[in-house]
């Protein structure tokens, strides 16, 4: 039964000789039909498309603060690390600065010994410092010939492994005249003599160098220390 229709214009388009809204509603119910149920698949899909992209944003929001605690976690880990190598670079400073404290050649007994093995006869030594890595040394050589004493102690320094060669200066000379005041009945006048000043650099030694050179200067004492150390693993 088809519903009953209200049509204002009933009587005009019997005049015009059209159909009425009756006939004109019952052969376009089709037309009618398809393009609701066009209509209704045109809104389900704008449904479903909003409601994946909904999901699509509730799915990136989870992501996104995954990733900021990811991050946050990140910065936590890599101050950890930052403060973790700053105190083992700090600890192997301080391992550097003992270990070179405790085996430098610049106030061992053995740099002594080397020091008297290669004193000439008629050069007296009355200072050896060290002064940074450089060593001074300061004497006087009696002459006669105290020039020549001067130059072989220059050449026996050199051969030193304790100090690099090549860097043996003489950098003062003065000579010492002998007393002007009269030498006593009996006594022999004092000889004349040349004060001077000498400078080398300390040579850098590998352990293994260094432990065979305490070894031949008899000090047996910075030699088990080395030993020691290289056994922990501080030297290098």
């Amino acid at each position: 039964m088809t519903p009953p229709v209200l049509d204002l214009l009933q009587e005009r388009r019997q005049q015009l000789g059209q159909e009425s809204m009756v006939t004109a509603l019952v052969d376009r119910r089709p037309l009618l039909l398809k393009g609701a149920l066009i209509g209704a698949a045109v809104l389900g899909v704008a449904v479903g498309c909003t409601a994946l992209v909904f999901l699509r944003h509730q799915l990136v929001k989870v992501q996104t603060a995954q990733l900021l605690r990811f991050e946050g976690e990140s910065t936590r880990l890599q101050a950890e690390l930052t403060a973790s190598k700053s105190q083992v670079d700090q600890l192997n400073t301080t391992n550097r600065n003992l270990t070179e404290a405790l085996t430098t050649l610049r106030t061992s007994s053995a740099l002594l010994a080397d020091l008297q093995l290669r004193t000439p006869v008629g050069v007296q030594l009355t200072s050896a410092e060290a002064k940074g890595s450089t060593l001074v040394l300061k004497g006087q050589a009696e002459d006669p010939l105290a020039f020549a004493r001067i130059n072989a102690m220059q050449l026996e320094l050199r051969r030193s492994p304790l100090v690099q060669g090549a860097g043996v200066t003489l950098v003062k000379l003065e000579r010492i005249q002998p007393s002007a005041a009269p030498a006593r009945q009996g006594t022999t006048p004092l000889p004349s003599a040349v004060r001077f000043e000498l400078t080398a650099p300390f040579s850098s030694l590998p352990p293994a160098r260094q432990l065979s050179v305490m070894r031949q200067l008899g000090s047996e004492g910075m030699a088990r220390r080395l030993q020691l150390l290289e056994a922990e693993g501080l030297l290098r």
